[in-house]
């Protein structure tokens, strides 16, 4: 009876799925004409291209396309869609569902169903993250040796290409690219507006803008990537700053803590009541549990961002 109870929730499930990455997909990412009045002056005809969501959308089908582009995992399993990954979502919760109902009660197989897309989330953001840092890691490295490419070379693009052949990293994979975009016929215009939106830093996409806007109009390309080495390394000084105070506020809430901690086991032995009384058994305990809380949900959210 189990079973076929399971079979009924799996068809829902499904049926309720397809409907909502249908409605996703109609209302996602689409092929669009893109005209840019900036770069494409010179082209005689609209371009026909794929474009990322606005980064400021608060659409949860353009946050996740966002989410799935720029962690890498659209860049290495190019089938992994918006619509497979809530799939794929779905199917992880149900068999969860069903594995835990098999032992444990209703309540906690939702529990665990629940748990599911935080779990997928967390991992996209862990390897957004990770490529983010990645990225900034070998930005500065290939703005130095495209300025001494810049010497011999006079197209951008052929400046690039050299770099992804000494560079790692994001970076280097995207870079590593540009002969299979040469290969589509595209411009040396659109080859560049194509690698301005391969990484989410934004470094690298002003580096990319200078290198065009330096293209269009045939300006010294030592003076503009002097200029952005400047200003990539003023950001990762101060980068590096802001994680020096990061990691000395987390050690000093760390501190808080354990002080915490030991008053609390101090006052339960002086006073004689329980942990559990001391903090939600009163009026000045609830008040004082729920803003130390607060606290703790206010320094993790501020230390969570990418930048």
């Amino acid at each position: 009876m189990i079973w076929m109870l399971d079979t009924v929730l799996f068809l829902c499930v499904f049926s309720a799925s397809l409907c909502f990455v249908g409605w996703m997909d109609a209302r996602g990412i689409r092929e669009i004409r893109l005209y840019s009045d900036e770069f494409l002056m010179a082209q005689e005809k609209a371009v026909k291209c794929r474009v990322l969501p606005d980064p400021a959308s608060r659409r949860l089908s353009d946050r996740l396309e966002l989410a799935l582009y720029y962690s890498g995992i659209r860049g290495r399993y190019p089938f992994v869609s918006v619509k497979f990954w809530v799939l794929f979502q779905c199917f992880a919760a149900l068999w969860v569902w069903i594995l835990a109902s098999a032992g444990r009660g209703f309540g906690t197989a939702f529990l665990c169903a629940c748990g599911v897309p935080a779990c997928f989330a967390a991992v996209l953001s862990l390897m957004r993250t990770r490529r983010y840092k990645r990225t900034e890691e070998h930005l500065l490295e290939a703005i130095n040796l495209a300025e001494g490419f810049s010497a011999t070379e006079e197209d951008s693009v052929a400046i690039l290409a050299h770099c992804g052949e000494y560079i790692r990293g994001p970076v280097g994979q995207v870079l590593r690219r540009i002969d299979s975009l040469r290969d589509q016929g595209l411009s040396s215009r659109m080859i560049l507006e194509r690698l301005k939106l391969e990484l989410e830093h934004p470094k690298w996409q002003e580096f990319i803008h200078n290198l065009n806007v330096c293209s269009m109009y045939n300006c010294d390309f030592v003076y503009v990537l002097q200029s952005s080495r400047k200003s990539t390394q003023r950001y990762l000084t101060s980068a590096k700053e802001k994680q020096s105070v990061k990691r000395v506020a987390k050690v000093e809430m760390a501190i808080i803590i354990v002080l915490s901690v030991v008053i609390l086991v101090t006052m339960t032995e002086l006073m004689d009541v329980s942990l559990r009384w001391l903090l939600w058994g009163s009026l000045p305990g609830k008040a004082c549990s729920v803003y130390m809380a607060g606290i703790l949900v206010i320094f993790v959210w501020s230390l969570s961002g990418y930048r």
